[in-house]
């Protein structure tokens, strides 16, 4: 009787243990220092610009889950004969405790950046990983 209890107990303790054993908490200050530094606005997954009809420049950020484009400043600066600079900088800390390894992407019109249409515009940001 008393090695039926052991052994119902232990199944019973791993039964709870094993499911949670897949759950993954990831730290929401991953990439806090990359952002603080202030070198190039901070470290992006990835950044594109896309040149075609009014055009749009699109970043993939860190994300603990709830970056949302909001949590973002895009600082753009002309850099003369239809040239422009736009550094990211993120404003709002993401502490949430997702495990988001894609990145969060977020797509900024040229409009909204103040940019015209069929300029030519660089990511000031680092981009990696």
């Amino acid at each position: 009787m008393k090695n039926t209890m052991k052994l119902g107990a232990i199944a019973l303790i791993a039964g709870l243990i094993l499911p949670l054993s897949g759950c993954i908490i990831v730290d929401a200050d991953v990439q806090a220092d990359d952002w603080a530094r202030g070198t190039g606005g901070g470290l992006l997954y990835g950044a594109e610009v896309a040149v075609r009809g009014p055009g749009e420049v699109a970043i993939v950020a860190h994300s603990n889950g709830c970056t949302e484009k909001g949590d973002f400043r895009a600082d753009v600066n002309s850099e003369g004969s239809n040239s422009w600079r736009v550094r990211f900088e993120r404003v709002k800390e993401d502490n949430c405790k997702a495990l988001v390894p894609e990145g969060k992407r977020m797509v900024w019109s040229f409009q909204e950046l103040g940019v015209p249409a069929g300029a030519r515009v660089v990511v000031a940001n680092r981009v990696g990983r």
